[in-house]
């Protein structure tokens, strides 16, 4: 009697190659690992590569490392690229799913499987190669130690992106600056590109011209303005091998929109060797914080080991500090008393090349905040992009005049609630010197401007630097008021162009300053990438 249930069995085992292999011969290409190679030698990013045709229409595939699912991707329907490609990145750690913990990727033998899946969720076919990864492999300091120093050649560029994000603790915040709204929040978010140019050398001493050439910002993931090179001066700088700056042609005064800098950061005197340590001074320096404000403290630096970092055999450096400030911190709007600091930096600094290569910065801040007015701003502390300045200004003034009429796209004229937005500051005092005409222009002892209705005189400091200021976020309510604007077009704006959007600020509240403080936390998050010439 003939076994049917085998027959059958095996006939649908037959069909279903069958159709395994009509799919591969139809679509002409066989699924495979195109990149890397089988035992090829990686290090930092590795690009994964298979070829697109072999992915049936609907299909996916799936990335394990070392037999642990790492990732899965599938084509766009309008990437027309021959191959379907994935970045690995070697020094990025990997979650364990047994202990729910990450670990590093050690140098060494890894196994990288690509496995195949229908539009159903089905394997049907896989490939694998075997690679060494050497992120540590091929690099060696001499037995005394090695000697870091920056290295600028005549007339050299440099170029560099600079990642800012700004982010409310709202859990450890409170809920007068949120608005009520718990969780992290990322107020502030920015990317700058800088150009160092050695304009010369002379001695030990570089000379070298420091500029922004674009930024971006967002506020509240909401896109604010973007900025070309023409909106930002160049600063020259006197700078030693080991980064410290002799002199440079910015001051207290000057607008950080318009003198954009970026921190070298110290290298030690001495020649150094993984384990050895030494101290520091580092920058505090914030978002919307002049160069000349910056804080400097005392930090502990430990070189932890060499890697490859961008192309470059580089040191692996940690710099940490956490302490108390004396004195205050000046920070958007807010003037924090003796604020608690913590800062932990990672640096990637090629010794061969002399260059800085990376950066990765967390500082945390915790301090008590006034909850009144108070001077200042920071692009994107709240608030939504600017429209023109109602009222204008009045040159030889050390503020701008509110309550002027309402402006094309500007917001309505102050006095009413109004949900969302901060109110605004009351009469300047007579400024400083300023020699750029500019929003609220400094004059050495030019009469106030007048206060807005129901605000005395001097309410709000003057002589500082005429800030922007917005309202919150939308959906945060906010105080009586409207929001401080940019300059209208034809007024003589900050940057002498004026008519550009206004960059929003921390909310304002309204009548005579409060004296009820609040907690605020911020964490303030920025990585430095060197970009490929």
């Amino acid at each position: 009697m003939p076994n049917y249930s085998a027959w059958r069995a095996a006939l649908a085992t037959v069909i279903a190659l069958l159709g395994v292999t009509a799919l591969a011969l139809a679509q002409g290409t066989p699924f495979n690992i195109l990149r890397p190679a089988d035992g090829a030698i990686v290090r930092e990013k590795v690009r994964i590569e298979v070829p697109r045709a072999s992915i049936p229409q609907g299909g996916f595939v799936g990335i394990y490392i070392d037999g642990r699912f790492h990732t899965s991707l599938a084509p766009r329907q309008d990437d027309k690229e021959p191959r379907l490609r994935y970045i690995w990145d070697t020094k990025m750690p990997i979650l364990d799913p047994s202990t729910q913990k990450t670990e590093p990727i050690q140098d060494g033998e890894h196994t990288i499987t690509v496995v195949l899946y229908d539009p159903e969720g089905k394997a049907i076919d896989r490939a694998e190669v075997r690679v060494q990864v050497a992120n540590r492999e091929g690099i060696s300091l001499p037995a005394i130690g090695a000697r870091l120093q920056y290295r600028f050649r005549l007339g050299e560029n440099v170029n560099y992106k600079q990642h800012d994000e700004v982010i409310l603790l709202a859990g450890q915040t409170g809920a007068e600056i949120t608005g009520g709204v718990t969780g992290e929040q990322v107020a502030y978010e920015a990317d700058t590109f800088f150009n160092l140019f050695a304009y010369d050398v002379r001695g030990n001493t570089f000379i070298i011209r420091q500029r922004a050439n674009k930024q971006q910002v967002l506020a509240y993931n909401q896109p604010v303005y973007t900025l070309g090179e023409e909106m930002f001066r160049a600063v020259l700088q006197f700078v030693t091998p080991l980064g410290n700056v002799v002199y440079q042609n910015v001051d207290t005064t000057n607008d950080p929109y318009v003198f954009r800098v970026m921190v070298l950061p110290v290298l030690p005197e001495l020649r150094v060797k993984p384990g050895d340590t030494w101290t520091s001074f580092a920058h505090i320096l914030l978002p919307d914080m002049p160069v000349e404000r910056a804080r400097k403290v005392l930090a502990q630096n430990k070189l932890e080991g060499v890697e490859w970092e961008g192309g470059y055999p580089t040191v692996r450096i940690r710099q940490t500090y956490e302490g108390t400030l004396s004195g205050t911190l000046e920070f958007s709007n807010y003037v924090l008393q003796n604020p608690k600091v913590k800062l932990d930096r990672t640096l990637w600094f090629a010794f061969n090349a002399g260059r800085l290569v990376r950066t990765e910065t967390t500082v945390e801040i915790e301090g008590q905040v006034p909850t009144g007015v108070q001077p200042g701003r920071l692009a994107g502390l709240g608030g939504m992009p600017g429209a023109p300045m109602m009222g204008g200004t009045i040159p030889g003034y050390g503020g701008p005049i509110m309550g002027g009429p309402r402006a094309a796209g500007g917001a309505p004229m102050m006095g009413g609630p109004m949900p969302g937005y901060g109110a605004p500051m009351g009469g300047f005092v007579g400024g400083m010197d300023d020699d750029r005409s500019g929003m609220a222009g400094r004059r050495r002892g030019a009469p106030g401007v007048p206060g807005v209705p129901g605000m005395p005189p001097g309410a709000a400091a003057g002589g500082r630097r005429g800030g922007t200021a917005y309202g919150a976020p939308p959906g945060i309510p906010g105080v009586p008021g409207v929001p401080m604007m940019g300059p209208a077009p034809g007024t003589g704006g900050r940057m002498a162009r004026g008519g550009l959007p206004g960059l929003p600020g921390v909310p304002r509240a309204g009548g005579l300053q409060a004296r009820e403080q609040a907690p605020l936390k911020l964490k303030v998050v920025q990585s430095v990438q060197l970009l490929q010439q």
